[in-house]
């Protein structure tokens, strides 16, 4: 069992320094919603669609991070599609080898979509890791400071702009 920790005062008495995190700092970079790349496949375009609500909701996408995403989502694409061929023909495949003499001989082998799914798997946790969209990652990763208004932006200046 861990002990109690130390209260101002008594840090203060001993001369010492709490050791407690320190409140998150908002990252120097704006935020912003990134742009859709036109080249996705139709299964990354939807895997966008689910995925960017949550993390503009988080406030930690800038309009930087465009690519990343995108190949996040073909990422996720790709593995869907080795799983689901996976699941439908099986993990493991028999092909037919001829030995010296030229008699047939059946082997089983693992299916080659396996290697393009544990592929998939490695880079999308990685770039799970980069989003902060893993329980370990997720406390680490800075939220981007909200985008300044243009110079001379007030309040009355909007309004004055709904009114034409």
């Amino acid at each position: 069992m861990s002990r109690k920790p130390l209260s101002d005062l008594e840090h203060s008495l001993r001369g010492t320094r709490p050791t407690r995190a320190k409140p998150v700092e908002p990252s120097k970079v704006p935020a912003g919603r990134p742009k859709m790349p036109t080249h996705l496949s139709e299964a990354a375009q939807k895997e966008w669609r689910r995925i960017l609500p949550i993390l503009t909701e988080r406030s930690t996408l800038s309009r930087a991070d465009s690519t990343a995403l995108g190949i996040y989502c073909e990422q996720y694409a790709r593995w869907v599609a080795a799983k689901h061929q996976v699941e439908t023909e099986g993990a493991t495949i028999t092909s037919v080898v001829l030995d010296a003499k030229g008699n047939p001989h059946s082997t089983t082998k693992l299916h080659p979509a396996l290697k393009i799914v544990d592929q998939c798997e490695k880079s999308l946790r990685n770039l799970m890791r980069e989003f902060g969209c893993t329980p370990q990652s997720r406390e680490s990763i800075k939220p981007a400071r909200e985008p300044e208004p243009p110079a001379g932006t007030t309040v009355f200046d909007l309004l004055d702009k709904g009114k034409s």
